[in-house]
């Protein structure tokens, strides 16, 4: 139901590895599925999504697990042009339509279910944090203050499909790494793509930031003003 999801988000869902290869060669492999299990994890928190070459901000997300684990968030997305909005309060489903005005699905109807601990909300799940070992080429693992960062360098032919699919336009991805930053406690702060690729002939920048923040303190989703 998240209809603006970029790349970073998109990439990150799709390549969810359930691994059973040993990648214990890759620095900072176990650091960051560490770090993707903390993420799952948390009670709550509120992330962006960073179109960096624009300095937009395209996706921002606040959830909250309740005391019987049922989830609420507030959903921003924009492709630049257009915006969209979801608000879900755990039993009620709302969303901006194609004009602008919001609709709203109450649990049951039009087969709809609520999300929770078992049944995820995709960016509220290990997969918003991005890692597709197979095609790392390189890592490197260097501590700055109390930070970790991990640097992985991608065979980037190997991702080229999918940032085709992702984009819905024909193009190879030139270059692309990621830039994990973990903090003391092992959890992802911010993850940062940085890609290179030639699209319809022209050579772009696909760079993506996330960050992460407020983990575990947040106290409650607010409704957006239209619907309270």
């Amino acid at each position: 139901m998240l209809k603006k999801i970029m790349l970073i988000a998109a990439a990150a869902a799709v390549f969810c590895c359930g691994c059973s290869a040993d990648y214990s060669n890759i620095d900072g492999y176990d650091r960051i599925m560490n770090a993707r299990e903390l993420y799952a994890g948390l009670y709550g928190a509120h992330l962006t999504v960073t179109d960096e070459g624009r300095g937009l901000v395209t996706q921002e997300l606040t959830f909250l697990y309740d005391d019987v684990d049922r989830l609420a968030y507030s959903y921003y997305g924009t492709d630049g042009e257009t915006e969209y909005r979801e608000y879900h309060d755990g039993y009620e489903y709302s969303y901006t339509d194609e004009n602008g005005e919001w609709a709203t699905i109450k649990e049951g109807e039009q087969n709809y279910r609520g999300y929770n601990r078992v049944s995820k909300l995709s960016m509220a799940d290990v997969g918003m944090i991005f890692i597709k070992p197979e095609s790392i080429e390189s890592s490197t693992v260097e501590q700055k203050g109390s930070d970790t960062i991990i640097t992985t360098v991608y065979r980037s032919e190997e991702l080229s499909e999918m940032m085709s699919a992702q984009l819905g336009t024909d193009g190879t991805l030139t270059e692309f790494s990621v830039i994990y930053t973990l903090n003391s406690t092992g959890y992802c702060t911010s993850m940062e793509q940085k890609g290179v690729a030639e699209l319809n002939g022209e050579t772009q920048k696909i760079d993506y930031l996330l960050t992460i923040d407020s983990m575990n303190d947040i106290a409650k989703i607010n409704p957006p003003s239209e619907l309270q």
